[in-house]
């Protein structure tokens, strides 16, 4: 009894598979096209989805919302590291979802050592502060942030300096 209701389903199996659309696709072998996207598509769009972008200083835009209402502070990395840590304060009324900005590294005097473009999807709630971890620029790990624990054995201090671009906001 057991071998025809197996040999039944195998056949309601095989029929079902006949009739939908795309079956003869997966049965001879082709790849179907689910598109592609980039990491930092899927990000933005995690970023995204379901959230609202403030992206000025302007006080009639944005809903009331402006790009000063994030904060950064407690940057930090040491010379041998190779993540950079630093907190970004939510000061709005929603959870925030996800920051763009740029992450400049300047020397004592003020000279440009390197300037790069970030996107974090972090989820932070309203008046909360998050820590944020990021893959450190300085890939030979010879420089340290200047209100780092001064190394042992040389390195060169640098300042870092925030600018963010925008913010995502979920209501």
């Amino acid at each position: 009894m057991n071998k025809m209701k197996a040999l039944a389903l195998a056949a309601v199996a095989l029929a079902v598979l006949t009739v939908l659309p795309g079956a003869e696709a997966k049965k001879k072998g082709y790849r179907l096209d689910v598109g592609t996207q980039s990491r930092a598509q899927t990000e933005t769009e995690r970023m995204a989805k379901g959230s609202f972008m403030v992206a000025s200083q302007c006080l009639d835009c944005n809903n009331g919302y402006q790009i000063g209402q994030i904060a950064f502070s407690g940057y930090d990395k040491p010379r041998n590291s190779s993540v950079e840590t630093f907190f970004i304060t939510n000061n709005t009324d929603r959870t925030m979802s996800g920051v763009t900005m740029y992450v400049e590294y300047l020397m004592p005097d003020g000279r440009q050592l390197h300037k790069r473009f970030v996107r974090l999807v972090c989820v932070i709630p309203p008046g909360e502060t998050r820590m944020a971890e990021l893959q450190s620029w300085d890939k030979q790990k010879s420089f340290y942030y200047e209100g780092s624990e001064a190394p042992r054995r040389g390195g060169t201090p640098y300042k870092v300096v925030f600018d963010p671009i925008s913010y995502y906001l979920r209501f």
